[in-house]
């Protein structure tokens, strides 16, 4: 069955609210993403893993030059380039006596630099890197909105497995690694790949430079809001469903006329803003 009709109901529904077809696409799209990247900013932020997405995000830049080199198609090579290179931080965090932040940085520098010296020798494929910096969510069509739902439910199964033991290992690792010993040895690397695979999804959307707070914003204004591990990740999820819907509409109203990406990021924001000032008056 076509994407088309499998969405339709969707459509359908949305129509009430959006009018424009591509609208409508990049209204389902953010329903979709704007929950997992909340979830997946939530073990982000209570990790202290917000420099690790931005690296990964930037590997995107890597992943485009080398697709664009090799005449392969993008998203395909972004993706696996973006799990190779979470991957690789995870096992050097794990396995040498670099800090974390410091293999993060060597990794980060290697990706950028990667991709640099194929654009500088290719200066032709410079070109198709532009749309990756800020994304385009108004461009997505039926087959990219059908791989978000996918994302969604791998997200869903995700969580189910792994959240409250990666939750755990951030208060005692001790502790978790003690009740599950097996999951403690894969959780790292399960997470690492998951990441990966959300932050270049995410890209589609808001570009490289803006995905990090997309991740991070609802989630630490979560923190702020939530008096525990679950009511934070439910609080982020709303915060994100709001400043998704909210930036796309935004976005599309004349007197704005702003990237609807940097939108749904700044209003993420300017919650969280509220969030710590409302926090600091109680």
């Amino acid at each position: 069955m076509e994407p088309l009709a499998l969405l339709e109901p969707a459509y359908s529904f949305l129509g009430l609210f959006y009018e424009p077809m591509f609208i409508r696409r990049a209204a389902l799209a953010l329903l979709l993403l704007t929950p997992v990247s909340a979830a997946a900013g939530v073990l982000v932020v209570n990790q202290r893993l917000a420099f690790f997405a931005d690296a990964v995000g930037h590997s995107v830049f890597a992943g485009v030059a080398l697709a664009l080199l090799l005449t392969l198609p993008e998203r395909p090579v972004v993706m696996i380039t973006g799990v190779i290179i979470g991957l690789i931080v995870v096992y050097l965090s794990r396995h040498s006596r670099l800090a974390a932040d410091t293999v993060i940085g060597l990794v980060f520098s290697g990706a950028i630099a990667l991709g640099l010296a194929i654009v500088s020798r290719n200066p032709g494929t410079a070109k198709g890197l532009s749309r990756f910096f800020l994304g385009d969510v108004l461009t997505l069509g039926d087959v990219e909105i059908a791989l978000l739902a996918g994302l969604a439910l791998l997200t869903v199964g995700f969580m189910l497995a792994f959240f409250n033991h990666l939750t755990l290992e951030c208060l005692s690792p001790v502790l978790a690694h003690s009740r599950h010993p097996l999951k403690s040895r894969i959780a790292p690397y399960v997470f690492g790949m998951f990441l990966a695979i959300v932050v270049t999804v995410s890209v589609w959307t808001v570009g490289v430079l803006l995905v990090t707070a997309l991740l991070v914003a609802p989630a630490a204004a979560g923190r702020n809001w939530a008096a525990s591990a679950a009511s934070m990740f439910w609080v982020a999820v709303v915060i994100a469903l709001f400043s998704g819907q909210t930036g796309l509409y935004l976005s599309t109203l004349p007197q704005i006329n702003t990237a609807t990406g940097a939108t749904v990021v700044l209003v993420a924001i300017c919650i969280f803003v509220i969030s710590f000032l409302s926090r600091r008056r109680g």
